[in-house]
């Protein structure tokens, strides 16, 4: 079963565009308590695809987990923004809990300026069990 995760690092999905729009960013700060204008780079999170689309996940387990994330912060984000991104499969290693085995997939998705800028990076830890 890990064979087939194995085998897809280095696998890429496909590519979104997203803007930054003042709407969704009020949304998104009410949620964290925070006020003002300014962009957290924690709000990229909105744009990523949940769970991912890893099309090789599926010959391992059923559910998905959050294993972690780190966020990477290059350059300010700013309302109207336009921010391409594309995850890419980095790595799984698999392990064994209390709960039984699971494989841990590492993700990285970088957001980058249509300029090709690098905004934000994003390493994101999946668990399949």
């Amino acid at each position: 079963m890990i064979e087939a995760l194995q085998e897809a690092v280095g696998w890429t999905g496909p590519p979104r565009e997203d803007v930054i729009e003042r709407r969704h960013l009020a949304f998104y700060l009410h949620a964290i308590g925070a006020t003002g204008d300014e962009v957290p780079p924690t709000f990229t999170a909105c744009f990523l695809d949940e769970p991912p689309s890893l099309p090789a996940a599926a010959s391992y387990g059923s559910g998905w987990l959050n294993g972690g994330d780190r966020f990477e912060y290059h350059a300010p984000l700013r309302v109207g923004d336009v921010i391409v991104s594309r995850p890419r499969f980095t790595g799984v290693v698999e392990k064994n809990g209390s709960a039984g085995t699971f494989a841990l997939l590492t993700f990285e998705t970088e957001f980058r300026r249509p300029d090709g800028e690098l905004v934000v990076r994003h390493i994101g830890r999946r668990i399949r069990k």
